[in-house]
């Protein structure tokens, strides 16, 4: 009896210490984790900006930022997932010029918004099907299938206009898209949001979303336990497409007209938030948190550049170091786990 009360009381104190502390979890997540690192990094960020700009945290500029990062993170969430299965389109930019005038001008001709949207989506939907079709079925890499896309629908955009297409319809429904708000919150931020949290479901609780990181992770076994390869990376290809067609019509609502020169380095800014996101270019790893988290700080850094008066120039060359980092972490992080 006396033996069983001392095992009762000395088990205590170590089912105590058993239990794990939250705030150590915390922790070793914003030290250990890309996202946790990105997380304090765009914090440190904003609280700098807000200490050197009397601006920078006006409602009016707050809402200005969010609206400007949603069209890259709406078609940096398709990206991730295809980098993830172990593809890459690099023809977003150009689609988005070219999915932007073909937009306005049915919008023009018909000034029916539901039919210019089909029409759109619907062409960057054929597209993608074109990039997947060339890349799987004719085992051509989609670096190289994307890469000439990118002259192809520059080219179309051109051909289709000799000029910007401006606003002919005068659509209230269509300004609303990249101007109206729901409440204090804007519309492109709204589209941002639900886009990402269906993101964040399908690839971390749903089988199609561990069919996207064993696609990319291992092609061989993932078509060894049965699924199927191809058309999960047709899906991504395909999302992809579509999601960066409604960045192109959110920023034709945005700017009251379509313009073939639009998306110029569009694509290096969402393949490089993908990366420094923690999305491993080799596939098979990558988190739709740290992709959001990236294009946030992008976007802040860009703010903030504006805002000090700096000259622009340091928006681009600060992006393409942001990248470069970005893949030596990735490079790094695949010899650690011995990877590469």
């Amino acid at each position: 009896m006396h033996s069983e009360s001392k095992a009762d009381t000395g088990g205590a104190p170590t089912r105590a210490a058993e239990r794990p502390n939250p705030l150590l979890g915390i922790g070793h997540w914003l030290v250990r984790t890309q996202e946790g690192i990105l997380l304090i990094i765009v914090v440190a960020l904003v609280l700098t900006l807000s200490y050197t700009s009397p601006v920078f945290m006006t409602q009016r500029n707050i809402g200005v930022l969010l609206s400007q990062i949603s069209m890259t993170a709406i078609a940096a969430f398709g990206m991730t997932a295809l980098v993830i299965s172990g593809e890459v389109d690099l023809s977003i930019g150009s689609l988005q010029a070219f999915i932007g005038v073909l937009t306005m001008q049915v919008l023009n001709q018909s000034h029916n918004l539901a039919l210019g949207l089909l029409v759109g989506l619907g062409a960057a939907l054929l597209v993608g099907l074109i990039n997947a079709g060339l890349t799987l079925r004719l085992h051509i890499s989609s670096f190289v299938v994307t890469l000439a896309m990118i002259s192809i629908l520059r080219g179309a955009a051109y051909i289709s206009t000799n000029a910007a297409v401006q606003n002919a319809h005068k659509l209230p429904s269509f300004k609303a898209l990249g101007n109206g708000f729901i409440g204090p919150i804007p519309v492109p931020v709204a589209i941002m949001v639900t886009i990402f949290i269906v993101f964040y479901l399908v690839l971390n609780r749903t089988t199609l979303g561990r069919y996207v990181y064993v696609t990319g992770g291992n092609q061989r076994a993932a078509v060894l336990a049965g699924v199927r390869v191809n058309t999960v990376k047709t899906l991504c290809f395909v999302l992809t497409s579509v999601l960066a067609a409604l960045s192109a019509i959110i920023l034709i609502s945005r700017m009251n007209s379509g313009q073939n020169n639009a998306g110029v380095g569009f694509e290096m800014q969402v393949v490089g938030a993908v990366l420094l996101g923690g999305t491993s270019l080799a596939g098979g790893q990558g988190s739709i948190i740290g992709t959001l988290l990236a294009v946030l700080l992008l976007g802040t850094l860009n703010n903030g550049i504006i805002l000090l008066g700096i000259n622009s120039s340091w928006q681009m060359a600060s992006n393409g170091m942001l990248i470069i980092l970005a893949v030596w972490l990735d490079a790094r992080r695949r010899r650690a786990m011995g990877e590469g």
